[in-house]
């Protein structure tokens, strides 16, 4: 590690010195205006890491959804786990982050789109459609962001509509694997004080994989939304925005691999192995072998309700309130043991709805400004779970002679959230060059579980529909900043800023045994420190802003699958077992060499490691494991090119990103490590009069790394049932052409 840092130091300073004596010919890099603290605010002011994408670099990106996005920052990591349909999403900042499909575990980093929170890791996965900025902020925020931002937050705003009249955009394209795109918006100016604008978007694909057991290609995907909005000046100092989003999308059901080794049940017992350590059992990691075939579709529907009145008061006061509803609604038939046995199959069916309020008031005078709010969240979460298990020989829960014989497992779980919140936080200049920062957060967190079982009812009584377990926790969050103005290029701060992840109860519980479903964890924090130095450089041609960050988790939440006797034969457990120490180093750079050249780039050190980490089934000690998607370095490169050419503009950009080996299961298992791996995007567009055509390609080194796995019914003293992964998509690459008008 030491070596990594030393040589990354090394490339950055030559960079960095290359830059300061080469003359720039340009007219310096934009300003970047961000929202991280729910104002507006120069980037380069912000006593916080923050990285950031405007309008114009998500056009020339060509993003599917966040999971490409994940070069736009150090130290970030963000995968579709590909376990159901919503794409739910894995997402990790310096090494803090949830891997879980149920809406039961609370993210880590929160994603929040056009101020509202999404609570859960189903539809996280935002599409990159109509996207007007991305904010990724770095390091707890539980001051304006509270709870389930204890890594950091993903703060994205789309376009509303203007006054500018009637304009719009429809934008078609195509490419490999049955990829197409049709997207379209129109803006209309109907008045002086009112303005509508309509958005619609339809995305296909065929998928990129094959399977061997149905003899046919899997993974197809359609995604439609509609999005109509509108913003509505009653007089000059009120405005009035609410958007309403329809998405439906329907796929094949997950498409994972078998790793089983040669020590795992579904190896040893059915000979369902794994052709190597990291090769799955079907030989390619494109090719599955699951035979799930539903008689029904595959579906995810959302429905977002968002409603912003902001009120200038005066000069110094604003006031603003913002309402946000989403709910959605799944199903979708699981083949897990990705097998073509029916060895532990799930029909899980499951409904997500939740209401945010939250009420802000602003001051902004000589001196002091302040944000001052009230928050109140409402969620409910419900799954209708079967199982279908059909290793019950190999463990004995019935004769072997009874095989291929399986038992469908029926189990619902209903769960409740109620939380409220109230918070600060001020800046106040000391002196023309001095501004300190001080913020807190008091929330208070009430929840319930309620599990039902059709075959055994008897055991619910304590945790049944009619007496479900609850639990209540409160947290202050405080944050404490100092900010010193060197010049008018160069700032340097210190942070410290608290953070926590709300306590709760496992969502699937694993059959005849419901400890875990109806007994709480508790909350896990986050304290950070970290100092900082934003600056410019060359007439503003070069912007160079560096942190380095030390972090101590308590009581840190490890999810584990562990065998137990009857049902499903296995449950996952939530403990507080661990505390953690994660050290880094961020850098973004932006470089403007040139009206034709320029150049991004960041790089990401990191040291996470176990303080304490105890096994949650045997007490066992493990903290020389390593945290999961915690890789030592992350590092991209992008450089861009704008030359004009004939009656218009040839732009072509490259973003090149290493990522290290990390770790993607609780107990690192070597089958699932993903090793370190260096991917590249590219696109090439030509722009002209109202017209603009763009050549577009993703993963074109054509990395097959792991972006999930997970160890089913494993323990320290146990290899468990078996372990699956899924990998990321392979090389894409389209055309799209843009109309303005």
């Amino acid at each position: 590690m030491r070596d990594k840092i030393l040589a990354s130091l090394i490339i950055l300073a030559g960079t960095f010195t290359s830059a300061v004596t080469t003359r720039a010919e340009s007219t310096g890099l934009e300003e970047i205006v961000v929202t991280a603290r729910k104002r507006a605010e120069n980037l380069q002011d912000l006593g916080l890491s923050v990285s950031a994408l405007n309008k114009q670099d998500i056009l020339e990106r060509f993003d599917s959804d966040l999971s490409t996005l994940q070069n736009a920052a150090p130290n970030l990591v963000i995968h579709d786990i590909q376990q159901g349909p919503g794409s739910p999403a894995a997402i990790s900042i310096r090494g803090i982050g949830t891997t879980d499909v149920e809406k039961n575990y609370d993210p880590t980093v929160g994603v929040v789109i056009d101020g509202i929170f999404i609570g859960v890791n189903s539809g996280a996965m935002l599409k990159a459609i109509d996207l007007e900025s991305v904010e990724i902020l770095r390091g707890p925020q539980g001051t304006l962001f509270g709870r389930n931002s204890i890594g950091g937050i993903i703060n994205v705003k789309r376009s509303r509509p203007d006054f500018d009249g009637t304009s719009g955009t429809i934008r078609v394209g195509a490419g490999n694997e049955g990829n197409t795109e049709l997207d379209g918006y129109v803006n209309f100016t109907i008045s002086d004080t009112l303005a509508f604008r309509l958005g619609a978007a339809k995305r296909d694909s065929d998928g990129f994989f094959y399977n061997a057991t149905l003899g046919r290609d899997t993974g197809e995907s359609e995604f439609t939304i509609i999005s109509p909005s509108f913003t509505w000046k009653p007089s000059e100092d009120v405005e009035v925005y609410y958007r309403f989003d329809k998405s439906d999308q329907e796929q094949d059901a997950n498409t994972i691999l078998n790793l089983a080794q040669t020590d795992q049940v579904f190896c040893s017992y059915y000979q369902q192995c794994s052709q190597g350590l990291q090769t799955p059992q079907a030989g390619s990691k494109y090719t599955v072998l699951q035979n799930d075939d539903p008689p029904y579709q595959t579906y995810f529907d959302s429905k977002t309700h968002i409603l912003d009145i902001s009120w200038e008061i005066n000069d110094q006061y604003s006031l603003e309130f913002v309402y946000g509803g989403f709910e959605t609604e799944e199903a979708v038939y699981q083949d897990w043991d990705a097998t073509p046995l029916t060895l532990y199959h799930t029909d899980r069916p499951a409904e997500w709805e939740q209401d945010s309020f939250e009420l802000r008031l602003n001051y902004s005078g000589d001196q002091l400004k302040y944000t001052a709010g009230l928050y109140y969240w409402d969620s409910e979460y419900s799954i209708d779970l079967t199982s279908y298990i059909g290793f019950g020989s190999a463990i004995g829960f019935w004769p072997a002679e009874l095989d291929p014989f399986f038992i469908a497992l029926d189990q619902t779980v209903a769960q409740e959230t109620e939380s409220t919140a109230f918070f600060v936080e001020a800046d106040y200049d000391l002196s023309d060059s001095i501004t300190l920062t001080l913020g807190g957060r008091y929330t208070e967190d009430d929840k319930s579980s309620a599990v039902t079982d059709a075959a055994t009812p008897g055991l619910l009584e304590a945790g049944g529909p009619s007496n479900p377990s609850k639990a209540s926790w409160s947290e202050f969050t405080p944050k404490a900043g100092i900010r010193y103005r060197i010049n008018d290029d160069a700032m340097a701060y210190f942070l410290y800023s608290k953070g926590f992840r709300a306590g709760g109860y496992n969502g699937r519980p694993g059959g005849g045994e419901y400890i875990s479903a109806t007994t709480p964890y508790a909350p896990e924090t986050v304290d950070n420190f970290e100092i900082g130095f934003k600056s410019e450089w060359l007439d503003g041609n070069l912007r160079l802003n560096v942190s380095a960050f030390s972090m101590q988790y308590e009581d840190k939440q490890e999810e584990q699958s562990v065998p137990i006797a009857g049902g499903t034969g296995q449950q996952t457990l939530v403990l507080n077992a661990s505390e953690a120490k994660i050290q880094g180093l961020e850098a973004d750079l932006s470089w403007k060499v040139s009206e034709t050249f320029s150049i991004n780039g960041n790089l990401g050190l990191l040291d996470a490691e176990f303080d304490e980490l105890t096994d949650p089934s045997t007490g066992t000690d493990l903290t020389h494991l390593s945290l999961r998607r915690a890789p030592d370095m992350t590092a991209t490169i992008t450089p861009i090119i704008n030359v004009p050419m004939g009656s218009g503009v040839l732009s072509a950009r490259a973003s090149l990103r290493f990522v290290d080996d990390m770790e993607l299961t609780f107990l690192n298992s070597p089958s699932s490590t993903v090793n370190s791996h260096t991917t590249l995007d590219a696109s090439v567009t030509y722009s002209w009069d109202n017209f603009r055509v763009s050549v577009w390609g993703l993963n074109l080194s054509d990395d097959d790394s792991w972006t999930q796995a997970y160890d089913v019914g494993t323990s320290v003293n146990f290899a468990g049932l078996w372990t699956y992964a899924a990998v990321r998509p392979p090389r894409t690459y389209g055309v799209v052409l843009n109309y303005d008008f």
